[in-house]
């Protein structure tokens, strides 16, 4: 089975191995960039009392704190899998039942992580799985390099710059991710989509 991991945002979670060591992988990003936990929110736009509780194992940062705050430290979002903590490896045979999985029950989200233990790099790969009611966050999201989006089953609406835009099974849309952009889920069940990012930031 794939392995899961939730995201709960109302309150500090309790210790656990997971929890610390991607605590410890924040802090050991920011330490190396110089950077000051204040200096951190203000490149993020995430409280300095959150990242606080962060790097010391009390809270798992939400969705739209993660983006932010890998685009802050100009790193891979892969350290919110288990990929982070392994070997990468020159190629990578990623099975249906061994990927691991992210979840954002909040926003009725879950990820499948399709790029395993491969060498972080230009290209990582997620198969979104959105519930009724699944959506990016409140606020539009902008990342470094470009977004692809392809539907497998349901019905996603990107609002992307202004423009409305949605996409049924089959279809697909590629952008530049500097530009203010946010989804939803447009079926009335789940909808399954692949998501491929450059520059190696992904979620």
């Amino acid at each position: 089975m794939a392995k899961s991991i939730a995201v709960d945002t109302a309150e500090p979670q309790s210790n656990s191995m997971d929890i610390v060591k991607l605590g410890e992988r924040i802090k050991e990003m920011r330490l190396a960039k110089g950077l000051t936990m204040e200096k951190l929110a203000g490149l993020s736009g995430v409280p300095a009392s959150s990242i606080s509780k962060i790097e010391n194992g009390q809270l798992r940062p939400s969705f739209v704190h993660a983006i932010n705050l890998a685009t802050a430290l100009q790193e891979n979002l892969a350290f919110l899998v288990g990929r982070y903590r392994n070997e990468p490896k020159p190629r990578a045979v990623v099975r249906a039942a061994e990927r691991d999985m992210i979840s954002y029950p909040e926003m009725g989200i879950s990820l499948q992580d399709l790029s395993g233990q491969f060498i972080p790099g230009v290209l990582e790969a997620r198969l979104g799985m959105l519930s009724n009611g699944a959506y990016s966050g409140l606020d539009p999201m902008q990342h470094r390099g470009e977004e692809l989006c392809y539907v497998i089953h349901g019905a996603i609406r990107y609002r992307i710059d202004g423009e409305t835009i949605d996409l049924l099974p089959r279809e697909y849309l590629q952008f530049k991710g500097d530009i203010a952009h946010s989804w939803e889920n447009a079926h009335s069940g789940e909808t399954r989509v692949l998501w491929v990012f450059s520059d190696g930031l992904s979620f």
